[in-house]
């Protein structure tokens, strides 16, 4: 009898590092963030959307800003509006806050609230419905 050859995936070496995996950690989907770490996604809408019903003149604009120097890892410019620089200050309490999440975690969590925003904003000037779109999740 001729014995049969194993499939060769039962032999691919887990330990090869591809370079589309080099770095996972940081580039977890939103699916994966909702599923495996929705505490620091909800921890990020929660303080976003308490801001900004507390400030009306933060509309879904400045959040993507906010969130996009937080990414980048520098506050925003003189340049920028106020309440840029509120929310983005809020955010790094709320990393100081939770010091128990890696940064990888906590930068997907940021790119996947920031994606969010984008996903249902238009970016326009006063528009508040990523704000409004996430209201009801928080409450």
């Amino acid at each position: 009898m001729a014995s049969r050859k194993l499939p060769k995936r039962m032999f691919k070496n887990k330990e090869v590092v591809h370079s589309y995996q080099h770095d996972r950690e940081s580039k977890l989907s939103m699916k994966q963030m909702s599923r495996d770490h929705l505490d620091v996604l909800q921890n990020i809408e929660f303080s976003l959307v308490e801001m900004a019903q507390k400030v009306p003149a933060i509309d879904d604009r400045v959040l993507d800003e906010a969130l996009r120097c937080s990414l980048a890892g520098h506050p925003p410019g003189e340049e920028a509006e106020d309440e840029i620089h509120d929310v983005f200050g809020l955010l790094q309490g709320m990393r100081r806050f939770r010091e128990d999440v890696s940064d990888g975690v906590w930068n997907s969590g940021l790119k996947a609230v920031r994606d969010s925003v984008r996903r249902h904003s238009s970016l326009a000037p006063g528009d508040r419905a990523y704000i409004r779109f996430v209201e009801p999740y928080i409450k």
